[in-house]
Order: C-alpha cells, then sequence, then structure tokens
C-alpha cells in the first residue's frame, strides 16, 4: 500500500513539472514563430498599470487593449509579447504604459493561420524562459525524491552487506 501511495505521490510532482516543461516549451515555440508573422496596423483601446498583492509583495504589470484589422475582419488583443509577466519592477512597467499610452496606434503582429493569436513584440522575451527553468528544476527535484524513496531499500541492503563484510573481516583477523 506504501509503494502504490508513494507512487502516485511521485507521479503527481512529476505531472505538475512536465506541464511546466510543456507549457514553456510552446511558450517558446509561440514566442520564435513570431518573428515570422506578418504586421498591421492596431488602434490602442485601452492601457494601464495593474498591480497585484500577494504575500505582503506587490507586482506591476502593464495591461493593454488594442484593435486591429485582417483583411476586413476586426480583431482584438492584449498580448504585449509571449512570456511577458508582471515582476516587482515597477518601473519598467510604468515605463512601458506611458509608451503604450501615449501611442495611438500600434504595430500588431499576427498569425496568418489564426488572426486572433496576436502580439505587440516579436520574439523571445526573457521571462518566457521561466516555465521551463521552472518545470526542468522540479522535475530534477522529483528525481532526487523518486530515488530516495525507491532506492531506499538499497540501504538496507548496503546495511546488511556491510555487517556481512565486518563479519568477514573479523573473522580474517583472527
Amino acid at each position: 500500500m506504501s509503494r502504490i501511495f508513494t507512487s502516485l505521490f511521485v507521479l503527481i510532482f512529476v505531472g505538475v513539472g512536465v506541464g511546466f516543461l510543456g507549457y514553456g516549451v510552446y511558450q517558446l515555440d509561440q514566442a520564435s514563430r513570431t518573428t515570422q508573422w506578418p504586421a498591421v496596423r492596431g488602434e490602442v483601446l485601452e492601457c494601464k498599470l495593474r498591480s497585484h498583492t500577494s504575500d505582503n509583495k506587490e507586482t506591476w504589470a502593464c495591461y493593454v487593449k488594442y484593435a486591429y484589422d485582417v483583411n476586413g475582419r476586426y480583431f482584438q488583443g492584449d498580448r504585449i509579447a509571449f512570456g511577458y509577466n508582471g515582476t516587482n519592477y515597477k518601473k519598467m512597467h510604468s515605463d512601458l504604459k506611458k509608451k503604450l499610452s501615449r501611442s495611438r496606434y500600434v504595430r500588431v503582429y499576427y498569425d496568418p493561420q489564426n488572426p486572433t493569436q496576436c502580439t505587440l513584440a516579436t520574439g523571445i522575451h526573457r521571462s518566457a524562459y521561466l516555465p521551463v527553468l521552472f518545470g526542468g528544476a522540479w522535475l530534477a527535484f522529483c528525481g532526487g525524491i523518486f530515488l530516495l524513496f525507491f532506492l531506499g531499500g538499497s540501504q538496507k541492503k548496503l546495511s546488511q552487506r556491510l555487517a556481512q563484510l565486518n563479519h568477514h573481516s573479523l573473522g580474517a583477523i583472527r
């Protein structure tokens, strides 16, 4: 029963790591594809600085909503860049908000296969690497847990072997 519980426990934790890693790889793939996307002119509809407080820590992020037209079809988007996230560095987000607020129009890059997918900045933003790094570290942690629980039985065998070695060594000395 204990072995089944431990296996399920480890599998759940591995699943979380695989999920983060998969999401991160997807984000990096999407971000790299944006460099090939065509651009159209978009109109800024809304732009503000948002804050979020959790565990007495405040993070900031710029929020922008824009509209754009692709072949006579009207779309709206809010992505600044794949991987763009809030941080506690308020000035960076505030500067971005000021820049976007001053602009009535922005260049919107869109996926020609799915024009609802869009962004204002192309390429890989450095924070897009975070889910990959977290997922990799999490899986390494899970690997350590796996080794501790599933190879822990070999610790007992090692103790038995050392006891036998000591017994034989004592016999050889006499």
